[in-house]
């Protein structure tokens, strides 16, 4: 049996469903149709690529990477066909936490403006690589050094390190702080998608303060606001998620944030490039200070 389009379909559908009947109602399929499509391709590929239980289907190992490049095939071919019709083909960018910043806006409007056959749309997804493993993006914006073998992109920007914390923090009125100022406080951190490490205050020689988890952006200011923590960031952070009762301040001795675009080494997207450079030309110019 050949791999044909339907069996990847199928994957995607039960991968992003995590269940038979959804997928199912998803394609117009039956329930059995579904079931033998996936049964097919592990057989063709000689392995399981679903868990199923009663109550779940969660994808083995070998189903996750073959469901990011099923996707990455789906999406090159919907492209491909848009163009022969004519049609508009999005460009999904992913991002962790914070696009652009005080820059998201104008890019998009800018660039969709000037590229209404290929608009961009953001897509927010909390891990480390945004998406792009999974093939649910096509570019991606992150601020952590590439560690796969399978990425590729280039740095379109630096950005100052901020610190989140409640408005009736002692420190919230400084204009400045250093690392070493931080440590008495719990910092909270995003170990899926954040940027901060205990690197950060070793880098200095400082301590390192006590940290606690959260599991997003979203969390992570509520923690803050509700002063049961603190907070370090890219100034991004600060003009993406304005927070009633959270100020930001600037650390004077953290060095700035690499800001990254990214593609699959595999599946470059063709207009990766021209994206990339309108980013670095955006981020190019200076954004007012967000408190």
């Amino acid at each position: 049996m050949d791999v044909e389009l339907r069996h990847l379909r199928v994957l995607v559908a039960v991968d992003e469903e995590r269940s038979f009947t959804a997928a199912a109602d998803r394609l117009r399929m039956s329930q059995a149709a579904v079931s033998r499509s996936l049964a097919a391709l592990e057989h063709e590929v000689g392995t399981a690529l679903m868990h199923r239980t009663t109550r779940r289907v969660e994808p083995t190992e070998a189903g996750a990477a073959l469901t990011g490049t099923a996707r990455r095939v789906l999406a090159e071919l919907d492209r491909a066909l848009a163009d022969l019709r004519g049609e508009p083909s999005v460009i999904r960018v992913g991002y962790a936490w914070a696009a652009l910043g005080a820059h998201t806006t104008p890019v998009l409007r800018a660039w969709n403006r000037a590229h209404p056959d290929s608009p961009m749309r953001l897509v927010r997804i909390n891990s480390r690589d945004a998406g792009l493993v999974e093939g649910r993006v096509d570019l991606a914006v992150l601020r952590h050094p590439l560690d796969r073998t399978d990425l590729e992109g280039e740095v379109v920007g630096r950005e100052r390190r901020v610190v989140a914390m409640p408005v009736d923090h002692p420190l919230a009125e400084r204009e400045a702080v250093d690392l070493a100022e931080l440590v008495p406080f719990v910092v909270a951190v995003d170990p899926r998608a954040g940027t901060t490490t205990p690197t950060l205050w070793q880098a200095v020689g400082a301590d390192v303060p006590p940290m606690t988890d959260t599991a997003d952006v979203e969390e992570w200011l509520d923690l803050i606001a509700a002063g049961d923590a603190i907070g370090v960031t890219s100034e991004a952070t600060a003009h993406h998620y304005p927070r009633p009762g959270v100020v930001f301040v600037p650390l004077a001795d953290a060095p700035p944030m690499e800001v990254r675009l990214a593609w699959h080494r595999t599946h470059r997207h063709p207009a990766a490039g021209r994206v990339a450079r309108a980013i670095r030309e955006a981020l190019a110019e200076p954004s007012a200070p967000a408190r």
